[in-house]
This record gives structure tokens, sequence and C-alpha cells, in this order.
């Protein structure tokens, strides 16, 4: 599954200026687009990028083919959404900045998802046991990289699904994961925690 991102564009919005002489005050908002590739069967996608609307497959997947299927794992078992040309996806569901899911395509295809950049404190909860997760953020890199914040304990699992299979990759505390653990952009994995955590972010823009 390959990527491809074009961020970002650092979008200076004004907030409200109470009188003429009152100091303005700003937000800043990084919006983009995000490519993913995606190859015939099944693997495994993220959404990195808020789209504000709730994040409803509706809004953020409206070209796909007749029998695309979407599968969310809830701790137990698979939940799937099937897009139908027409009717759109049954059911809909939400695919947020931090989920992940299954996608089985008949088709190669390329799926764009277009949003903000999620700024400041945010947290996605892991709990105990098996889920798929994802980067809230659309950067590529190390989950035991300085800075990340992947909060894994020596034991803990996470999965990729690539080329049809599994590929493992486990926390021991000192050494980090063996092999290395880097999900793609717009890639979500398997994770299996010994004890639940909290995987915090804080990105900001100077």
């Amino acid at each position: 599954m390959r990527t491809k991102t074009l961020l970002l564009t650092a979008v200076l919005v004004a907030a409200g200026v109470a009188t003429s002489m009152a100091q303005a005050v700003y937000s800043v908002n990084i919006v983009g687009y995000v490519n993913v590739d995606v190859p015939v069967g099944f693997s495994m996608i993220a959404n990195q990028l808020d789209n504000k609307k709730g994040n409803m497959l509706g809004d953020l997947i409206t070209g796909a083919a007749t029998g695309t299927t979407i599968y969310k794992f809830d701790g137990a078992g698979f939940s799937p959404s099937t897009f139908i040309e027409g009717l759109g996806w049954s059911p809909d569901a939400s695919l947020a900045p931090g989920e992940g899911a299954f996608i089985q395509v008949l088709a190669a295809t390329k799926l764009t998802f277009v949003g903000e950049v999620k700024t400041g404190p945010q947290t996605v909860a892991i709990p105990a046991g098996f889920s798929i997760k994802s980067s809230i953020l659309p950067i590529s890199e190390s989950l035991d990289g300085v800075g990340v914040g992947f909060p894994a304990q020596t034991g803990d699992t996470v999965y990729f699904f690539r080329g049809g299979g599994y590929q493992p990759a486990t926390f021991i505390e000192g050494l980090g994961f063996s092999p290395e653990a880097k999900p793609n952009v717009g890639e979500s994995f398997f994770v299996n925690k010994t004890s639940a955590g909290n995987w915090i972010r804080d990105f900001k823009v100077n």
C-alpha cells in the first residue's frame, strides 16, 4: 500500500475582532490531502485527516466501486460496511484519525482523504488485548521513535498486514520493537497490548 501526502498549507483564519482597537485572535489550520493506493484484496487503511463532519465513510470515500467493503474491529469481531453504487455505504460508519480498518476491493484503487491535521494534545486510547489503531498524524515514523509517544510495554506486539499476510513486531524494554514497527501514512495496524494505555501526541505549528 503506497501513499502520497500533500500537506500542508497553513491557513491563518481570523477568529474575531471585538472592536477596531482590539487585537485580532488567530487560529492555524493545516489542511491537505492524503492519497492511499489500495491493492486488490485486503489491506489495512487509516484516515489521518479530520474532515470536521464526523469522518463518516459517506463523506470520506465517495467514489468507491460497488462491493468495496470496510471492516472495523470492535475487540470481539468485525463490523462490515459495503459500498453500493447509487446507495452509498451500508451501514455508514466513522473512520476518524487514530482509528483503523480493513478494506477489501475487487480492483486496485486510490483513496483520497481530505481534511485538517489535528493539532494540540490528542489522545488515542488503546485497550488491553487486540485493537486496530493508527497514528493520529499523517506522518510515517517508528512507533518507538523519540517523541512519538506510543505507550509500548515489554510483550506488546503490533501486526502490519502487508503483501497478503501479517508482519508482527514485538516490543522489549530497552531494545524497542523488533523488527522496526513503522506504519506508512494512511496505514493502520493491529495492536495486542498487555495492558491499556494512551497514545498521546501534541503537534504544534510554530
